[in-house]
């Protein structure tokens, strides 16, 4: 293993990691308004308020599904199910669309 490999594979790393921090903190931060707004909403019973607790709520699933599609997309392949460029088409190859022809030059 060359040096040139171990950097490239130690930032894969370092981006895989980032990206796991920052979702996380996207979830963290969507629950902890979540609790303000809630609290601020029983307080004052305000409509508003109440209106921007629903919308964070809803920003605070979207960070989980996020969440989840990050980690799905960082989990390696296994044997029995590959994933990104090493799946495998369900199609034959007899049954797929040929490829567009090269352009011909003239």
């Amino acid at each position: 293993m060359t040096s040139e490999t171990r950097a490239g594979d130690t930032t894969m790393r370092e981006t895989a990691r980032l990206m796991r921090l920052a979702t996380y903190a996207s979830v963290g931060t969507a629950v902890s308004l979540i609790v303000i707004k809630l609290v601020a909403w029983v307080l004052t019973d305000s409509i508003s308020l109440l209106s921007t607790l629903i919308d964070s709520i809803l920003d605070a699933a979207a960070s989980l599904i996020s969440l989840l599609a990050v980690r799905q997309a960082l989990t390696r392949p296994t044997g029995s199910t590959a994933s990104g460029t090493a799946r495998r088409s369900r199609w034959p190859r007899s049954a797929r669309r040929p490829s567009s022809p090269a352009p011909r030059s003239s």
